[in-house]
């Protein structure tokens, strides 16, 4: 722990991770002003000690007027692993990070050990300083902007799931963002772990940032990563622990995304010292979190997957292949893509939806470059809005065929994400699933394929009426 009592603090951030580092502060006796990044020149006089970051205010541009005064800058996270007492485990990359955490810490709960998991976000790590005697381990699923923040930060076991070519982070060039990764096990020591994707470590190796502690790889398609994939088993390479782990059709994971998550969770609770039996029974009961490749349902013989937590093309390619590792005969997967354009590299994914997709419709400030790049491989429409682009799917697609929403890039400010957009894509799953007695009430059809309003004449221009989907006010039907 470090002495704050009497030092004057600036926190950054009037969110959950702000507000809750500042009650941490305030209990350790220091004074507190609380601020947000947008009026922070104000909030810098008196000079404060230090300040602190939120998660969701990391890497704001007005922030370099603190380096500008010589303030030490450190993260919520930072500031709660110096008032903690307890082990750490990190976990880190451009996509699988909430699944990973969580499976991570459903493994050790299943094994006795007491756990909570800081995701910077609703559950910020400084909610649980307080609390962390009583813990075993807290684990933390860390944004990239936020790693330039620690300083001292060190987990026992650092996860790094992936680092794909179209996910340069918030500025900077590739290099640079791999090099913000590293940071996760700056602090490590030669006892502590890394548990890191293959291609990744080989990334890390190439810029001489490998990690300082033990290391182990895994991958769902290097036959020389320490645990992999083969079909749909989980196997080990590694030496003194051989052989087979799980067979993933025994539980609800599938496909490559949610290998290498599980593989990832697997390495930790291996080094942890559980056994392989605590490890497999938790994995079995384990189910995703929403919006991670969640089926659904089917509504007129029409599957519909909301992979809405999706937000770079490395995760929508796993997607692709987790429904079709083969590429079949005929593509029956109607893809919905969009949000922010900044940093993708969208022609290189054209040969994987070429065999998989039949039709695409994208939408936002992506929609444009992504019709560009896609068009040359699969049908590619563009679609004023998610609602647009859901419902013209759902009009085209036949029974048999799979709906599925992959966002494939971040949005911005002005664009439906994550967990938001997933409730746009559940409530036109729900309208086309509805009795045809509910449809009477919209003015809609049953919910069966080419049953819905007419699409508009110009196949380049999707935006046929919008049925009624959601409740006064606008807001999306909630999950279920």
């Amino acid at each position: 722990m470090t002495r704050l009592a009497g030092q004057h603090a600036l926190v950054i951030g009037r969110d959950p991770g702000g507000d809750a580092a500042v009650a941490l502060l305030r209990s350790r006796g220091a004074s507190v002003v609380h601020t947000t990044a947008s009026t922070l020149t104000s909030a810098l006089d008196p000079r404060p000690d230090f300040a602190v970051v939120s998660a969701p205010a990391a890497g704001h541009p007005q922030l370099a007027e603190l380096a500008a005064r010589d303030i030490p800058l450190l993260s919520e996270r930072e500031l709660a692993f110096r008032e903690s007492l307890c082990l750490h485990v990190a976990v880190a990359g451009a996509s699988g990070k909430t699944t990973t955490a969580q499976l991570i810490a459903h493994i050790l709960r299943g094994a006795g050990r007491r756990v909570a998991i800081a995701d910077g976000t609703e559950h910020p790590a400084s909610s649980f300083a307080e609390t962390s005697r009583d813990l075993d381990f807290l684990i933390h699923r860390i944004e990239d902007r936020e790693l330039e923040y620690l300083h001292f930060f060190r987990p026992v076991v650092g996860v790094l799931l992936n680092g794909p070519a179209d996910h340069p982070g918030s500025e900077g060039t590739w290099d640079d963002y791999l090099r913000r990764l590293a940071r996760l096990f700056a602090r490590q020591q030669p006892f502590d772990w890394a548990i890191v994707q293959s291609d990744t470590l080989a990334h890390l190796q190439a810029l001489d940032a490998p990690p300082p502690s033990k290391v182990v790889t895994f991958s769902a398609f290097s036959r020389t990563a320490e645990l992999g994939l083969d079909r749909s088993l989980l196997v080990s390479r590694w030496e003194g622990w051989t052989g087979p782990l799980w067979d993933m059709q025994r539980g609800h994971l599938h496909g490559p995304h949610f290998a290498e998550d599980a593989l990832a969770a697997l390495a930790v609770s291996r080094v942890l010292r559980l056994s392989l039996d605590d490890m497999t029974h938790a994995l079995e009961s384990f189910v995703p979190p929403a919006g991670a490749f969640e089926t659904l349902g089917e509504a007129g013989g029409i599957r519909f997957i909301d992979d809405s937590r999706s937000q770079n093309l490395d995760a929508l390619a796993k997607s692709l292949l987790a429904l079709a590792p083969s590429p079949p005969e005929n593509p029956t997967v109607w893809l919905i893509a969009g949000g922010d354009i900044s940093g993708r590299q969208f022609y290189d994914l054209g040969p994987t939806l070429a065999s998989r997709v039949r039709h695409a419709f994208v939408y936002g400030e992506a929609g444009p470059a992504m019709r560009t790049a896609w068009s040359l491989f699969t049908p590619c429409t563009p679609a004023a809005s998610l609602l647009d682009a859901a419902q013209c799917a759902a009009m085209q697609a036949q029974p048999g065929d799979t709906i599925l929403f992959s966002p494939a890039c971040p949005a911005s400010g002005n664009t439906a994400s994550g967990p938001s957009a997933g409730s746009v894509f559940r409530a036109v799953f729900q309208a086309r699933s509805a009795p045809a007695s509910a449809h009477a009430d919209t003015g809609s059809g049953p919910g069966s394929p080419g049953t819905g309003p007419r699409a508009h004449p110009d196949p380049a221009v999707a935006t046929e009426p919008r049925q009624n989907l959601f409740p006064a006010g606008g807001q999306a039907a909630a999950k279920p």
